[in-house]
């Protein structure tokens, strides 16, 4: 029987206790929006639990809260106020574990979730265990597509990735089901509920691990015009949205040309006491005097409270909407995956593991702390002077350096989630200007980054090669974790900087190729005693790397000539000839009597995951006649051309197979210097 709780009667629920049959049941009211996690969403939590749980000492994690409002009568269900989304994931997640038959005694039959008044939505949820990866999506706003996709993710997830293995553990299940907890928060339902979103929203008690690395990181200055500095600089980075070039100088050009540069387009300095100059002690227009009679007193002894409460406010304007384009440029990472990417660029050079937790957002805190423990007390004054130079370097670099997304262009194909707009972009900051009358005045304008090499911005340009590349890492490592090629990026191009040496778009082109071909060789070498391998060697079906599909797709854009092509958000493997026959319909012509060869690469291809739903167990020379899909891959284009011409069997996937990998190996010899160090290919 549901309980009723009192609206003080707080409890950590662990994951295994949530949907038993003594739990209470949940319901989303309508009120709330649609399930709306992806990719990233859902495989952040999964790896958040996969971290802790494999960590030598097992502690109890908190997932997040689950405010909810108790019913007014016992067998009715909670209504969810704030938590639905993780709510909804981990609803989703435990159904297609107890799917697993080594978990269905340990999970047992789960409590009903609904949603009030969206049938569709429950209906999806009751389903998706048995028929997630049959039910084709084919209205992009239904309110069930959300769910059914999650459950193509998490499937995918645990039955091809790397970590799903790790997850089905009994080690790691065990801690999901009993150490994994949420805190459940009951409120009365006579709540204004605007208000409490107003209060959960605005709240300043709740200090986030940005202010907490802050305000230590302000502790170690005893100079208030230095800690003032820090303050502005922290403040224009942590605007992700606009060019830093313009938020850190906001309103006035004449000290955006002393900082950086008459046409704006140079890294600022290194050295901090000239940076402070130029921002905290010359009189602007935003500064006209230092009223040191406002800046709190040089002592040290602050505490962390005082640090946040005098310096967390935001003291920098953003540059007006017209000046800067508004918010026509979308970053790729937040401000805490900036600062951690920083904090790399400043450590040890060129680590061999590549650790994911090095860019793990969890981690904030943790990795200043112990930074900063790393340097003797007397040097961490300057140890923060030092941070505070690289970080507006740095992301001045990255604004010029890493691929955006541009609002003003929308060509169709290239939104890395179903709802961001925009092309892949990638401009630096320059000045400019712009006539009024007679009035002259400047104003920012954005060039290509590599706009002035010798090979232009058109088709095989290597602007456009080097845009291509870093938008098919983006879409490979979707994860902020897992992008360790923009640490890659910022470090060569800080090093280069910091050298006296221009960043030219042929060694940069060979530099993030460099790191690219790095993670090919290693998913074309994988260890047959840990995966399944072909006859070649060669990783299978789910186990072949998101890399190997989509740096595929980078060389067959010179190979066809389709310069045109851009990198779309895809996280499905598609197997063209399916592994259920319609044996009814199929022809010899498109029949694979090699079963084996269904999970070859020569037979996937990577697509969205609402095509792989399209397709289902559509024959091959029915899925060639989705123009759509085809226009996702280069290399499903070109199956689709092969299935065209009257044939999809043994012979084509493995003629097909043997021209993939020739492609890939080609690439690793004649790209890091002639050695070939992938695997032999020879005919099957």
């Amino acid at each position: 029987m549901t309980q009723i709780l009192a609206p003080d009667d707080v409890q950590a629920i662990p994951v295994g206790n949530l949907f038993d049959h003594d739990a209470p049941k949940y319901s989303i009211p309508l009120y709330q929006r649609n399930y709306t996690w992806g990719e990233e969403q859902i495989h952040r939590l999964v790896h958040d639990v996969l971290d802790e749980a494999e960590q030598e000492v097992q502690k109890d994690y908190f997932l997040g809260n689950l405010v909810v409002a108790p019913p007014h009568y016992a067998d009715d269900p909670f209504d969810v106020i704030d938590g639905q989304q993780r709510l909804t994931t981990l609803y989703l997640l435990l159904t297609k574990l107890s799917s697993r038959q080594h978990l269905r005694g340990r999970i047992g039959e789960l409590q009903p979730l609904t949603y009030e008044a969206r049938d569709k939505a429950t209906r999806a949820l009751r389903d998706v265990a048995d028929t997630s990866l049959n039910q084709p999506e084919k209205e992009s706003d239904r309110e069930d597509s959300g769910i059914l996709r999650a459950a193509r993710i998490i499937d995918q997830l645990l039955d091809g990735d790397k970590a799903g293995a790790r997850f089905l553990a009994p080690r790691v299940t065990d801690y999901l089901l009993t150490r994994v907890l949420l805190i459940r928060m009951p409120i009365d339902r006579t709540t204004d509920l605007n208000r409490y979103f107003e209060i959960m929203n605005t709240r300043g008690a709740q200090l986030s691990p940005v202010d907490i690395v802050k305000a230590r990181l302000l502790r170690h200055l005893t100079d208030p015009l230095d800690r003032k500095l820090l303050n502005r600089v922290w403040t224009a980075c942590a605007d992700m949205e606009h060019y830093v070039g313009m938020t850190v100088t906001a309103g006035d050009a004449q000290l955006r040309a002393e900082v950086f540069g008459s046409e704006w387009d140079s890294v600022p300095t290194a050295d901090f006491t000239k940076l402070r100059a130029q921002l905290i002690d010359r009189p602007s227009k935003d500064n006209p005097a230092r009223d040191e009679e406002k800046l709190p007193p040089t002592s040290t002894a602050m505490t962390l409270d005082e640090a946040v409460t005098t310096y967390a406010r935001d003291d920098v304007d953003t540059e007006s909407v017209d000046a800067d384009g508004g918010d026509r440029f979308t970053s790729q990472i937040t401000f805490p995956t900036l600062l951690l990417h920083v904090l790399a660029v400043h450590g040890p050079i060129n680590d061999p593991k590549r650790d994911d937790r090095q860019l793990d957002d969890k981690q904030l805190v943790s990795r200043f702390a112990k930074r900063l423990e790393e340097q003797k007390l007397t040097e961490r004054p300057a140890w923060v002077r030092t941070f505070t130079t690289g970080l507006l370097r740095i992301r001045y670099l990255f604004d010029q350096f890493v691929l955006k997304r541009d609002a003003t262009l929308t060509r169709g194909h290239e939104s890395t989630t179903d709802d961001e707009p925009g092309n892949w972009s990638l401009y630096r900051l320059a000045r400019g200007t712009s006539s009024q009358g007679r009035r002259v005045q400047d104003t920012p304008r954005y060039p290509p980054t590599f706009a002035a090499d010798e090979t232009g911005t058109g088709p095989g340009s290597l602007q456009r090669r080097i845009l291509l590349l870093q938008s098919a890492l983006r879409i490979t490592y979707t994860s902020p974790r897992t992008m360790h090629w923009i640490t890659d990026t910022l470090r060569y191009v800080t090093e280069c900087t910091d050298r006296g040496q221009p960043v030219t778009a042929r060694d940069f082109l060979d530099r993030l190729e460099a790191h690219t071909l790095e993670r090919v060789h290693a998913a074309l070498s994988p260890d047959p005693e840990k995966e399944e391998v072909g006859p070649d060697g060669l990783p299978l079906g789910f186990a072949i790397p998101r890399i190997i599909y989509t740096y595929l797709d980078y060389l067959l854009v010179e190979e066809m000539n389709r310069w045109e092509f851009t990198f779309s958000y895809r996280t499905s493997v598609e197997h063209f000839s399916p592994r259920t026959e319609d044996a009814e319909h199929i022809s010899d012509a498109y029949r694979v009597e090699d079963r084996s060869l269904l999970n070859w690469l020569g037979n996937l291809a990577l697509v969205t995951v609402s095509t792989n739903s399209k397709f289902s167990n559509y024959l091959p020379a029915q899925k060639a006649n989705n123009h759509a899909a085809r226009r996702q891959s280069l290399k499903l284009e070109l199956m689709a051309r092969r299935a065209e011409t009257g044939s999809w069997n043994d012979e084509d996937v493995r003629a097909h197979h043997e021209v993939m990998l020739k492609l890939l190996i080609g690439a690793l010899g004649t790209r890091s210097g002639g050695i070939v160090r992938g695997p032999a290919i020879g005919k099957q």
